[in-house]
């Protein structure tokens, strides 16, 4: 909106006017335009006044941005700061649409190009990962840059404007000529700075997110061309400047070439640029989107964008400086190209030396021993989205007493602060969180650091190696700690090309792989290490002697004489095992000591048993609980019961069962009659549910009045418990009955169930007929006394990963493909070159990148085979290329083939024209590889059939296919599932269906810590139940008090598939930060004089900032000479907003600079108001409309005060209001929940 539009600042003098229309009818005529403006308006108030009382609004709202950035200056206000942005945008646009200069049409074309724009970003920032915020930041900066381009187009092509401007030009007075001028410059300036912003923003995109290459990519003879370009950019936007607005057509060609040329100038601009180099970039975009935004509001004369532009242009300067300053370079270096992009031999030096490789045990034990670690975060963190293992991770060590903390180094991933970020999503507090400045000299007295995906922030060589590329660079000195854990996929340099001789000291060792994995490996190692602590593990050895050759049987019968045997000389006040057990008629034998008691009747008695079944189906070589975690039971005051030689199969004997604790029963009868929760890892048999029957009343009756009291299982908190605990003849209430039994199965299948038929209704007949899922159902649910739990439906939440037994399955499954695979190909997987010759790598296809897929991906890669990998799934890529494959994706566009996943994880069905270039890339990919692992399966659902018969006779002799989809039908036709057999006498087809119980012994230890895990989670002993609040006990309970559970009630929120898939396994990427291109900066002149002035007025003035002050004051001075008296006030507004928003920004909290980058991208969008007042069908309203405007080549209009915008302005104003509320909207929704994450420690 210029003054003219507000009609103040631009006026016009009557005496001047008196005196010009003396000279000639001519010019009177054509100032006429000119004088109407102070004359001919009857109703002065209706042009000045709303113009005054809109300053007035637009000084509140920029108050409000004042707050909203410096309430980020700490986590605690950084809330309450995002809301005044929120109420200081809501103040300039409210005020801006109920003033007069926003009327007629304008309003409902507002809400129309404002709102669906806004809701959908709204959705995309509340859905977006926190590990693509990068991305999100990077289009919001295209969106301001946009936005801005657009709305200068829109004043190039208004009518209003191009009558405007004629009729300053008939007046001929130097002032109105010069506001022509500087308003051209202004809008080819922001219009250029919008486009360069814009198409850069999407380049930077495209490098983090994998669509480009993020390698630096120099055009040829860059030197030559890129002043080319820049010298036709001035050239044309000169041209276009001179022959006005409008000029049709060789002014709108030489302002598109501008745009064009400005365009094709933010492509090079930041291909040139390394990927490691995008936290700099993407700040500058965001400085440049701000800039952008003032050379709009000096455009359009409105100080409101002119003071948001500026906090956003100071904002994203900042914090370049900031990251420059981290990486000891100059900001010059940066966006003229990164490392390695000169051309020149780098001369950094190569160290040499010995890796200690360490385990996952001994990092464990490191970290146990430790009173003080620190974790340094890095990209590949971001890259595995290992943050909620880190915290986790954490956790454990704080409730050791373990003091915590992270180290922060600014470069650290792809974003300003984005790993604070991440912490805060995994619910890491942030007082723990500290920066490089803040945690440095602590490293000295730190027992342990773990460095997690980072490298060059923390390379000794940037300290003590002059010469390397990063010599110079502020790093963290995590050498100087006791104990040094690298965890890392590689041994591989990092961004900068340098080797790190951190790897070789002393002090440090490497834990390769995948950093998520081997945290959970890690965490994994570190509660066994608990089990063994030195106090623990000589009270367990005491009683292991004690205990080394105990049996307990068990008397079915419950004869009483059996009850009233003791061993001879016991102790009258201590427990026999018959009354720990609280069960009828328990005999204690061994070769112990005449009399002996087994040491669990000596210690504290548990609370309830956990009784572990035999494993009855074919081929299942599993037990569903193992010595480890026996021991680890007694923790939750829980004991065990284990069917004889139940784990023998997977390795485990009931001598090593009865040494952690447990017992041993004859039958499967005695362990479920014992037992409270019976586990099984496969499925439940009929016949083992129906054991939880009561034989008859009376001895039900006996039974509840001889057992002691034990503890509810659940507490009904709502109609639906209510309903399913009012069982008849419990007259507890809520507490369940010593006869009343939780099954716990890893995989039975509720989703697979068929028959809606009752266990009421059901024929005797047609339970032969049933499918083994409907009859286990019909049993469960013809037993009140039976609650069924099925880990294999369990939810996709964060809490729910340590229970989730698909997972543990699938992994298992992935690396026992490998195997299999390498068994039947019979040669090498990696290339090889021997004395009989060169052997190349063996060429691996993975169809399904879900947890199986991924772990049969990094395993083929390995060993050395090529890889690719498969699905159909577009986010999938990143976690695939982690692991070492390529991924296969297709160049298909078609209406709704997005190739993304479901809310609940899974892959989309797709549509038959993208399922026919499936087939074809599958087709050709069997022709070339020699083995092929299909993983692809869905919950409930026959797996799909992706390799047709055609495929597999395509494949080479000798080829190998893994099917592990064959339980459900297999990925493969050929595939005949439980077999495995020689296709055509030349491809081996595996259709195992037990391929995790081919590794029983470590699949069993997996499935046993799942259990123990939902054991603890439903409250351990004391506070076990089976609470129905609880979203994950409700989404795996099938059946309870003889109803059928599953499926859950299904709420508004919840995902498409409530079924729990396995979580993907995503890989680590080692890139670094990027680094110094130089050996040392040489000091230059500037530096002297800066230095020597520095010393002569120490302690009296700042040199540099009267230097600043006395800059700013010439260049003032200059512009008020040269522009129209309504420019100076706002070039003061603008130097007044870069001051206001520098010393807001320098007190930001490092850690919240992540949201200050998109609420500051929030703010950028107040260039909508510029679009709002350029939609409106007129300037303003006038009574005045008889005045015909004397411009014959526009036709017959109404004087320009009174003109109309034009089609074409109006709608370009339309559609910058659309782009920049996707800004304002998304901006400040995604910083709100990213501020949400935040949260301080929980006092203790």
């Amino acid at each position: 909106m210029t003054d003219l539009d507000h009609g103040s600042s631009l006026s016009y003098n009557a005496d001047n006017a008196e005196s010009t229309e003396a000279s000639g009818s001519w010019l009177s005529e054509h100032m006429a335009p000119v004088r109407q403006l102070r004359v001919n308006v009857t109703d002065y108030e209706n042009i000045i006044e709303p113009d005054v009382w809109l300053q007035v609004i637009y000084t509140s709202a920029a108050l409000f941005f004042v707050l909203s950035l410096r309430g980020l200056s700490r986590q605690e206000s950084a809330k309450m700061g995002n809301i005044y942005g929120v109420i200081g945008m809501l103040v300039a646009v409210i005020g801006t649409l109920v003033s007069p200069f926003v009327y007629d049409r304008a309003l409902w074309i507002f809400f129309v190009v404002c709102v669906p724009p806004a809701v959908l970003a709204v959705i995309v920032a509340m859905l977006v990962k926190m590990t693509s915020i990068p991305q999100l930041v990077g289009a919001l900066n295209a969106f301001g840059g946009l936005a801005a381009t657009l709305e200068s187009f829109a004043l190039y092509f208004s009518p209003y404007e191009v009558a405007k401007q004629e009729a300053m030009q008939s007046v001929g007075e130097t002032r109105y000529l010069q506001f022509q001028v500087y308003q051209t410059v202004f809008y080819l300036i922001g219009a250029s700075i919008g486009m360069i912003t814009f198409t850069g923003s999407l380049v930077a995109c495209g490098k983090l997110s994998g669509w480009i290459a993020s390698k630096p990519r120099v055009m040829p003879l860059r030197c030559f061309w890129m002043p080319v370009v820049l010298a036709l950019l001035l050239a044309a936007g000169a041209v276009a400047g001179v022959l006005g607005l409008d000029n049709v057509p060789v002014g709108t060609v030489c302002l598109s070439l501008c745009t064009f040329l400005s365009a094709v100038y933010g492509v090079c601009f930041v291909l040139a640029i390394g990927g490691a180099d995008m936290p700099v970039v993407i700040s500058v975009l965001n400085s440049g989107s701000g800039w952008a935004g003032v050379f709009a509001g000096l455009t359009l004369q409105n100080s409101i964008i002119i003071i948001a532009g500026a906090f956003v242009g100071a904002s994203g300067i900042i914090l370049s400086y900031v990251m420059c300053t981290a990486m000891n370079r100059s900001l010059c270096n940066v966006l003229l190209g990164g490392f390695g992009d000169t051309g020149k031999e780098s001369n950094a030096q190569a160290f040499e030396g010995e890796a200690k490789i360490a385990t996952s045990e001994q990092v464990a034990a490191y970290l146990l021993a430790s009173q003080s670690v620190i974790i340094v975060p890095g990209y590949g963190m971001a890259v595995s989205h290992a943050q909620f293992a880190v915290h986790e991770l954490t956790q454990q060590l704080r409730e050791r007493g373990t003091q915590v903390r992270f180290a922060i180094h600014p470069v650290a991933g792809r974003l300003p602060g984005h790993m604070n970020v991440l912490l805060a999503e995994a619910n890491v507090p942030y007082d723990i969180v500290l920066s490089m400045d803040e945690i440095n000299e602590d490293f000295p007295q730190t027992d342990t650091v773990i460095i997690i995906g980072a490298n060059d922030t923390v390379n000794p060589a940037a300290q003590n190696a002059p010469g390397c590329p990063i010599y110079g660079m502020p790093v963290l000195e995590v050498w100087k700690a006791k104990k040094v854990i690298v965890l890392k996929r590689s041994m591989r340099v990092g961004y900068a090309g340098v080797d790190n001789p951190l790897f070789f000291y002393p002090n440090s060792e490497m834990l390769l792989g995948d950093a998520k994995a081997s945290l959970q490996t890690l965490l994994t190692d570190m509660q066994d290490k608990l089990d063994a602590h030195p106090v623990e593990a000589s009270r367990l050895s005491s009683e292991t002697q004690t205990n080394k050759s105990a049996r307990i049987a068990v008397n079915v019968a419950g004869d009483k004489s059996a009850k009233q045997e003791k061993p001879h000389g016991a102790a009258a006040d201590k427990p026999d095992a018959t009354e720990t057990a609280g069960t009828v008629g328990v005999t204690v034998t061994g070769s112990g000591a005449p009399g002996e008691v087994p040491p669990v009747a000596e210690s504290a008695p548990p609370l309830f048993f956990v009784g572990v079944l035999k494993e009855r189906r074919p081929l299942e070589r599993r037990v569903a609980m193992t010595p480890s975690v026996v021991k680890k039971l007694r923790e939750l005051q829980l004991g065990c019961i284990i069917e004889k030689q139940a784990g023998v199969s997977a390795g485990f004997l009931d001598e090593q069962y009865m040494e952690s604790g447990a017992l041993i029963a004859d039958t499967a009868e005695e362990v479920v009659r014992l037992s409270r929760v019976v586990v099984k890892v496969t499925t439940f048999e009929c016949d083992e549910v129906a054991l939880a029957k009561p034989q008859n009343d009376d001895e039900q009756s006996s039974r509840e009045s001889t057992e002691p009291p034990l503890p509810a299982l659940a507490t009904p908190a709502n109609k639906e418990d209510t309903e399913l605990y009012a069982v008849e003849g419990n007259g507890k209430g809520h507490r369940l009955l010593s006869s009343e039994k939780v099954f716990v199965a890893g995989f039975v299948g509720p989703n697979t169930a068929t028959s809606e038929v009752s266990a009421d209704s059901a024929p005797e007949g047609e339970k032969g007929k049933l499918s083994p899922v409907d009859a286990l159902l019909r049993s469960a649910l013809a037993i009140p006394q039976v609650t069924l739990i099925s880990l294999d439906v369990l939810p996709r939440l964060t809490i729910s990963q340590k229970m989730d037994v698909l997972s543990s399955t699938a992994k298992l499954a992935g690396y026992r493909a490998v195997v299999e695979a390498i068994s039947h190909f019979g040669r090498l997987m990696g290339p090889e070159i021997t004395s009989a010759g060169k052997y190349p790598p063996a060429k691996v296809l993975v169809i399904g990148a879900g947890v199986a897929g991924l772990q049969a991906i990094g395993d083929a890669h390995r060993l050395g085979a090529d890889v690719r990998g498969f699905d159909v799934r577009l986010e999938c890529k990143e976690q695939v290329e982690s692991m070492g494959g390529e991924f296969l994706a297709m160049t298909f566009e078609g209406p709704g083939e997005s190739g993304r996943a479901t809310a609940g994880g899974y892959a989309k069905p797709m549509s038959e024209e993208f399922l026919r270039k499936e087939m074809e890339l599958f087709a050709e990919q069997c022709r070339e590889i020699d083995i092929l692992i299909t993983t692809a399966s869905l919950p409930g659902r026959p797996a799909p059939k992706l390799i047709k018969k055609e495929h597999v006779d395509t494949m080479k002799a000798g080829s190998v296919i893994v099917d592990l989809a064959a339980p459900t039908g297999g990925n493969v036709e050929v595939t005949r599932p439980g077999e495995t057999y020689l296709y055509n006498g030349k491809v081996t087809v595996v259709g195992w269906t037990d391929l995790p119980s081919r590794m029983a012994p470590q699949a069993s230890e997996m499935f046993a810590r799942n259990i123990f895990n939902l054991l603890e989670h439903m409250g351990a002993g004391r506070d076990f139940s089976v609470n129905f609040d609880d979203e994950i006990i409700r989404a795996i309970t099938v059946a309870r008090h003889g109803r059928k559970t599953y499926p859950p009630p299904r709420k508004e929120s919840d995902p498409e598939n409530t079924n729990a898939g396995s979580a993907l396994l995503t890989g680590s990427n080692t890139d670094a930060a990027p680094v110094e291109e130089s050996a040392q900066r040489s000091e230059n002149l500037w530096h002297l004089v800066q230095k020597r002035m520095r010393n002569r007025w120490r302690g009296i003035v700042a040199p540099l900032d009267i230097l600043t002050i006395l800059v700013i004051a010439a260049f003032t001075a200059l512009f008020a000479a040269t522009a129209p008296p309504s420019f100076p006030p706002l070039l003061f507004i603008f130097f007044l907003a870069c001051f206001v928003g520098y010393l807001l920004v320098w007190n930001v909290a490092p850690a919240l600079h992540t949201p200050l980058m998109s609420v500051t991208n929030a703010i950028s969008g107040t260039v909508l108001v510029g679009g709002m007042l350029g939609i409106s069908a007129r300037a303003y309203q006038t009574l005045d409309k008889e005045s015909i405007c004397p411009h014959n080549h526009l036709g017959p209009l109404e004087p320009f005060y009174c003109h109309s915008r034009g089609t074409a302005a109006i709608t370009l104003n339309a559609i910058a209001i659309a782009v920049a509320s996707m800004n304002v909207f998304g901006g400040f929704a995604v910083t709100q929940r990213m501020l949400n994450m935040f949260r301080k420690s929980t006092p203790k």
